[in-house]
């Protein structure tokens, strides 16, 4: 019997960008469905070595998320990112999160203990942002990039 993940995840191509959505579907994070992500995800960044693909963007959902109490594979997740970081600086574009709570920024900082975005990353309140964001570059600048104000909020922790 498979593994219930809890994300739904769709690849296609719009506007010759290949978008890979994460959409949370409610499903508790257990380390059994953590392990399961992460060998996908792992699949998932494998496929960008191809030289056809050039324009990657990630797109995550997090309206459904349910934020483990466990956060062991943290750490094992931001591995297989580290150990694809020439690609994904190469492909990837920009990542976007789209929620309406400020729970994630929580659960960023936390993330960002194991493992340093190497490209920006945009958080969208709804589906319509995140079109915007990725398809009008000239509007993209005004949401805001969750790196930048995780940065800036690190430097005034240790300023004072």
């Amino acid at each position: 019997m498979p593994i219930q993940p809890f994300f739904d995840i769709k690849i296609n191509i719009e506007k010759k960008k290949l978008l890979c959505w994460f959409v949370a579907n409610g499903e508790a994070i257990t380390e059994l469905r953590m392990v399961a992500f992460i060998k996908e995800m792992d699949e998932i960044v494998k496929s960008f070595y191809d030289e056809q693909v050039t324009n990657v963007h990630f797109i995550f959902n997090l309206e459904k998320i349910t934020i483990p109490s466990n956060f062991t594979l943290l750490e094992e997740y931001a591995a297989m990112f580290r150990s694809h970081d020439v690609v994904l600086r190469n492909k990837l574009q920009f990542t976007i999160i789209q929620n309406k709570s400020n729970v994630f920024r929580i659960f960023f900082k936390m993330f960002k203990q194991y493992y340093n975005p190497v490209k920006p990353l945009y958080l969208c309140l709804n589906h319509e942002e995140v079109q915007c964001c990725l398809h009008d570059n000239s509007k993209r600048n005004n949401f805001p990039n969750i790196v930048s104000i995780i940065q800036e909020s690190s430097n005034e922790d240790t300023s004072t």
